[in-house]
Protein backbone atom coordinates (compact mmCIF):
# COMPACT_ATOMS: atom_id res chain seq x y z
CA UNK A 1 0.00 0.00 0.00
CA UNK A 2 2.72 2.46 0.86
CA UNK A 3 4.63 2.02 -2.49
CA UNK A 4 1.25 3.22 -4.59
CA UNK A 5 1.11 6.06 -2.19
CA UNK A 6 4.43 7.14 -2.69
CA UNK A 7 4.06 6.67 -6.46
CA UNK A 8 0.48 8.51 -6.61
CA UNK A 9 1.85 11.84 -4.91
CA UNK A 10 4.90 11.72 -7.19
CA UNK A 11 2.53 11.66 -10.69
CA UNK A 12 0.50 14.54 -8.50
CA UNK A 13 3.79 16.45 -8.24
CA UNK A 14 4.66 15.94 -12.13
CA UNK A 15 0.87 17.34 -13.00
CA UNK A 16 1.83 20.41 -10.35
CA UNK A 17 4.61 21.21 -12.39
CA UNK A 18 3.24 21.19 -15.96
CA UNK A 19 4.51 24.44 -17.40
CA UNK A 20 2.52 27.13 -18.40
CA UNK A 21 0.48 28.17 -21.69
CA UNK A 22 3.36 30.92 -23.34
CA UNK A 23 2.07 34.13 -25.01
CA UNK A 24 1.60 34.74 -28.33
CA UNK A 25 2.52 37.82 -29.40
CA UNK A 26 2.96 39.81 -32.60
CA UNK A 27 4.29 43.00 -33.71
CA UNK A 28 3.99 43.89 -37.29
CA UNK A 29 4.60 47.05 -39.70
CA UNK A 30 3.21 47.92 -42.77
CA UNK A 31 7.38 48.44 -44.07
CA UNK A 32 6.58 51.87 -45.22
CA UNK A 33 10.33 53.32 -45.73
CA UNK A 34 11.01 56.40 -44.19
CA UNK A 35 12.66 58.82 -46.52
CA UNK A 36 12.35 62.68 -46.01
CA UNK A 37 13.72 63.27 -49.57
CA UNK A 38 15.94 66.46 -50.45
CA UNK A 39 16.06 69.12 -47.80
CA UNK A 40 17.44 72.51 -47.33
CA UNK A 41 19.56 73.46 -44.01
CA UNK A 42 17.14 74.47 -41.19
CA UNK A 43 14.10 73.29 -43.09
CA UNK A 44 11.55 71.18 -41.26
CA UNK A 45 9.35 68.24 -42.57
CA UNK A 46 6.92 66.37 -41.49
CA UNK A 47 6.22 62.83 -43.04
CA UNK A 48 2.26 61.74 -43.02
CA UNK A 49 2.47 60.27 -46.68
CA UNK A 50 -1.07 58.69 -46.10
CA UNK A 51 -2.99 61.91 -45.10
CA UNK A 52 -3.18 61.77 -41.08
CA UNK A 53 -0.14 59.39 -40.92
CA UNK A 54 2.67 57.68 -42.06
CA UNK A 55 2.58 54.03 -41.37
CA UNK A 56 0.94 51.58 -39.12
CA UNK A 57 2.22 49.15 -36.64
CA UNK A 58 -0.04 46.30 -35.63
CA UNK A 59 0.37 44.72 -31.83
CA UNK A 60 -1.34 42.22 -30.44
CA UNK A 61 -0.69 39.25 -27.03
CA UNK A 62 -2.51 36.45 -25.99
CA UNK A 63 -1.06 36.21 -22.64
CA UNK A 64 -3.89 38.18 -20.60
CA UNK A 65 -1.51 40.86 -19.48
CA UNK A 66 -0.79 44.37 -19.67
CA UNK A 67 1.96 44.79 -22.96
CA UNK A 68 3.86 48.00 -23.81
CA UNK A 69 5.00 49.12 -27.33
CA UNK A 70 8.29 51.22 -27.15
CA UNK A 71 10.30 52.90 -29.81
CA UNK A 72 13.74 54.04 -30.22
CA UNK A 73 16.75 53.99 -32.62
CA UNK A 74 19.79 52.08 -32.78
CA UNK A 75 21.95 55.34 -33.26
CA UNK A 76 21.66 58.96 -34.41
CA UNK A 77 20.74 59.29 -37.78
CA UNK A 78 24.18 59.26 -39.29
CA UNK A 79 26.36 59.94 -42.46
CA UNK A 80 29.75 58.37 -41.69
CA UNK A 81 31.02 60.71 -39.22
CA UNK A 82 28.76 63.34 -39.35
CA UNK A 83 25.22 63.15 -37.39
CA UNK A 84 22.21 65.08 -37.02
CA UNK A 85 21.29 65.31 -33.25
CA UNK A 86 18.67 63.09 -31.86
CA UNK A 87 16.32 65.89 -30.44
CA UNK A 88 15.90 66.84 -34.34
CA UNK A 89 14.27 63.65 -35.30
CA UNK A 90 11.11 62.63 -33.81
CA UNK A 91 8.27 60.81 -33.92
CA UNK A 92 4.49 61.35 -33.04
CA UNK A 93 1.67 58.66 -32.83
CA UNK A 94 -1.07 59.84 -34.80
CA UNK A 95 -4.15 57.71 -33.58
CA UNK A 96 -4.34 54.41 -32.24
CA UNK A 97 -7.45 51.99 -32.78
CA UNK A 98 -7.73 50.20 -28.88
CA UNK A 99 -8.55 51.07 -25.57
CA UNK A 100 -5.41 51.78 -23.71
CA UNK A 101 -2.97 55.10 -23.04
CA UNK A 102 -0.82 56.24 -25.99
CA UNK A 103 2.27 58.79 -25.62
CA UNK A 104 0.68 62.32 -26.07
CA UNK A 105 -1.64 62.45 -28.88
CA UNK A 106 -0.53 65.40 -31.32
CA UNK A 107 2.77 65.82 -29.86
CA UNK A 108 6.36 64.77 -31.44
CA UNK A 109 8.66 63.12 -29.49
CA UNK A 110 12.22 63.17 -29.99
CA UNK A 111 13.76 59.78 -31.02
CA UNK A 112 16.60 58.44 -28.15
CA UNK A 113 18.61 54.97 -28.39
CA UNK A 114 16.89 54.30 -24.88
CA UNK A 115 13.79 53.20 -26.10
CA UNK A 116 10.30 55.51 -25.39
CA UNK A 117 6.89 53.89 -24.05
CA UNK A 118 4.32 54.67 -27.03
CA UNK A 119 1.62 52.42 -25.76
CA UNK A 120 0.09 50.58 -22.91
CA UNK A 121 -2.66 47.47 -23.70
CA UNK A 122 -6.04 48.09 -22.09
CA UNK A 123 -7.21 45.32 -20.28
CA UNK A 124 -9.70 44.23 -22.92
CA UNK A 125 -6.98 43.98 -25.64
CA UNK A 126 -4.84 41.36 -23.97
CA UNK A 127 -6.99 38.23 -25.65
CA UNK A 128 -4.69 38.72 -28.63
CA UNK A 129 -6.83 40.49 -31.06
CA UNK A 130 -4.54 43.25 -32.93
CA UNK A 131 -4.29 46.93 -31.99
CA UNK A 132 -3.31 49.19 -35.24
CA UNK A 133 -0.75 52.49 -34.11
CA UNK A 134 -0.31 54.95 -36.65
CA UNK A 135 2.83 57.12 -36.94
CA UNK A 136 3.92 60.44 -38.40
CA UNK A 137 7.63 61.17 -38.61
CA UNK A 138 9.49 64.59 -38.05
CA UNK A 139 13.20 65.88 -39.03
CA UNK A 140 13.99 69.45 -38.26
CA UNK A 141 17.79 69.70 -40.23
CA UNK A 142 20.05 72.42 -38.15
CA UNK A 143 21.04 75.67 -39.96
CA UNK A 144 24.53 74.30 -40.04
CA UNK A 145 24.56 70.61 -40.97
CA UNK A 146 26.86 68.72 -43.46
CA UNK A 147 24.97 67.35 -46.37
CA UNK A 148 24.50 63.90 -46.71
CA UNK A 149 22.92 60.99 -47.36
CA UNK A 150 21.48 60.10 -43.20
CA UNK A 151 20.48 56.78 -41.81
CA UNK A 152 19.48 55.02 -38.88
CA UNK A 153 17.59 52.50 -37.81
CA UNK A 154 14.22 52.30 -35.71
CA UNK A 155 13.20 49.50 -33.57
CA UNK A 156 9.81 48.68 -31.90
CA UNK A 157 9.28 46.39 -28.58
CA UNK A 158 6.88 44.67 -27.82
CA UNK A 159 6.96 43.31 -24.04
CA UNK A 160 4.78 41.82 -21.57
CA UNK A 161 4.86 42.17 -18.04
CA UNK A 162 5.15 38.82 -16.35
Amino acid sequence: MKPRMRWAWLLLGVLALAPAAFAAMELRTDNRSLSFGLMGLGEEKTLSDSGSYHNEIFCASSGGRTWYLKVGVLQPLSSGPDEIPLERFGWQLASVDGTGNGAGPGEIQPFDVVPALVYVSGTDENDGRPVRLRFRYHLSLPEVQVSGSYHTTIRFTLTEVP
